[in-house]
């Protein structure tokens, strides 16, 4: 099973850009009808949307999910009908949730979707316990810049607690790791690489990104080195080794030794190696 590293945001109102949004090479492509859609513009998009998938013949290689409005919005619900009847679509993300009761009223509505949940806010950060472990809940990331706003924090100290917080609670509850939140300049890769390469060393797995060129830098920043690649198949060969001898921890040449723990850690990096492009 491949793990997603990239996802990037395409508006939905934009019309001629969600076919070329899935030429771009992003893992998963994520057609936003929140954030990315001005009010006044809302029913519309939502029409151009389920429109131009109605129509699709072949997504390409990438995945397709629509990040909906707010389910306590005029819009959310609305949303969420009629991505029940679109085809193409994989999974929906939900901004602000607060609490697993909505995770439980969206999978009501489009129960064959993954369920990909933003908290943006001190009270989903309140709930983030139950929130990770919603049966049907997918993944969780976090809403950076509203939460940032919300809660009036400066930096990154505070905000990494948050993160690494996450980190755990996905990780308890036997979910994947967590997605960064996106890069709001497109013009700065060196700082984007960075940045991601610091998410990854909290446990984060990829990143959302809202322009192409910010996928390359993202991808090479989660993807596994060459190295990280043969180790990982070498704790795993050794693995399968003392496993067909009745052995329980076991030692590589390097003489490192590795049992369980390492196993998974390794079929993990191991699922991250998807090419680019």
């Amino acid at each position: 099973m491949t793990t997603p590293i990239t996802y990037m945001y395409t508006p939905a109102s934009s019309s001629d850009r969600l076919a070329k949004s899935l030429c771009r090479g992003a893992d998963v492509v994520i057609f936003d009808l929140e954030d990315a859609v001005a009010p006044a513009q809302k029913t519309a998009a939502r029409e151009e949307l389920a429109t131009f998938l109605h129509g699709l013949d072949d997504p390409g290689d990438s995945l397709i999910h629509v990040r909906v409005n707010p389910l306590n919005s005029q819009w959310g619900t609305e949303d969420l009908r009629v991505l029940a009847a679109a085809p193409h679509v994989t999974g929906v993300r939900v901004p602000k949730v607060t609490s697993p009761d909505q995770i439980a009223d969206v999978h009501a509505l489009v129960p064959g979707l993954e369920i990909h949940a933003l908290i943006e806010d001190a009270e989903g950060i309140a709930a983030m316990r139950s929130i990770c472990r919603a049966p049907k809940v997918t993944s969780v990331s976090l809403g950076d810049n509203d939460m940032r706003a919300a809660l009036h924090l400066r930096g990154e100290a505070a905000m990494d607690i948050i993160r690494v917080q996450l980190v755990v609670e996905l990780a308890a509850a036997g979910k994947n790791p967590p997605t960064g939140s996106v890069y709001p300049n497109v013009k700065d890769a060196e700082g984007l690489h960075k940045d991601s390469l610091r998410l990854r060393d909290l446990g984060f797995a990829g990143r959302s990104a809202i322009h192409p060129a910010q996928l390359e830098p993202i991808r090479s920043a989660f993807a596994p080195s060459d190295e990280d690649i043969a180790h990982a198949r070498a704790v795993i060969k050794a693995a399968e080794a003392a496993e067909t001898a009745g052995q329980g921890a076991v030692a590589l040449d390097d003489g490192s030794f590795v049992d369980q723990p390492f196993v998974d850690d390794a079929r993990y990096i191991l699922s991250l190696t998807r090419p680019f492009g």
